[in-house]
């Protein structure tokens, strides 16, 4: 514990700080119920190649968070994870084949921007929504269409 040297604990501290560490309280270091959110991300019946997903709070209270999607799968460990509640979806990838030839490259010219694959109605108009829940399974698959 911080701030308390170590050979003060009497053993009754000592017991009840070991049956919390063991036990984990259910919570991450920072306090919140964060729980593992995983799942898959398919696009036009194929696994999304690469790409984000992004999860804000709907009611505006709770935690934001999000993951790098490979090869159609995602993960948020525990420790980043989202706190029960209802949550906007939005997923992003954009399409790597728009690239600057190297003979157009040079001082003051930039590479091409990635044009976004995903239509807004994933992203910036979502409305997918979906729900974590507190001490259950929160494995999600998301089938998008064009």
């Amino acid at each position: 514990m911080p701030g308390i040297r170590s050979q003060t604990l009497g053993f009754g501290c000592f017991s009840f700080a070991l049956i919390l560490t063991v036990s984990g309280c259910g919570e991450a270091g920072d306090g919140l119920p964060r729980q593992a959110v995983s799942g898959t991300v398919m696009f036009d019946g194929q696994l999304l190649a690469s790409g984000t997903i992004r999860f804000s709070p709907v009611s505006g209270s709770g935690t934001e968070g999000g993951s790098l999607i490979r090869e159609g799968q995602f993960s948020i460990p525990r420790e980043q994870g989202l706190v029960p509640g209802n949550y906007k979806v939005s997923v992003y990838s954009g399409n790597t084949t728009g690239e600057r030839p190297k003979a157009e490259m040079g001082p003051g010219r930039a590479p091409k921007i990635a044009k976004e694959m995903i239509p807004s109605k994933y992203n910036s108009m979502t409305k997918e929504e979906v729900e974590i829940k507190g001490g259950g399974s929160n494995v999600l698959t998301f089938k998008l269409e064009k």
